[in-house]
């Protein structure tokens, strides 16, 4: 099970840290002006940098889709329905291939997240 990590000392380690860099000393220098530990200071280092990384980006809700005009076997197929299969097992299935902005709604509204613009 992961630590909670004390605020304060993350701060003062920060502090620390940012010291080091300015002062112009190695690490092992300032560790032994400060009274700490060369491999605490790296440990800390290794702790602050882990919690402070970015995010990972979440993929899109919704990726371009270009369907050709063209009249094509597919088109037999878009006339049937389309079926969308969305996280959770959720499928969702329509008659015929709807708006888009619609279907940005729907999908929206069943995954639970804010819509921008919307009106109650």
């Amino acid at each position: 099970m992961a630590r909670i990590m004390d605020l304060s000392r993350a701060h003062t380690w920060r502090q620390r840290h940012q010291r080091q860099k300015s002062s112009g000393l190695s690490v092992a220098a300032f560790c032994s002006r400060e009274g700490i530990s060369p491999a605490a200071f790296y440990a800390w280092k290794h702790r602050l940098t882990a919690r402070s990384l970015p995010a990972r980006p979440e993929p899109p809700l919704f990726v371009p889709l270009d369907l050709d005009s063209s009249p094509r076997q597919t088109d037999a197929v878009l006339s049937r329905g389309v079926e969308i299969e969305l996280p959770h097992q959720v499928r969702v299935r329509l008659d015929a291939v709807p708006d888009p902005e619609w279907l940005c709604r729907i999908v929206a509204a069943l995954a639970g997240l804010p819509r921008k613009g919307a009106t109650p």
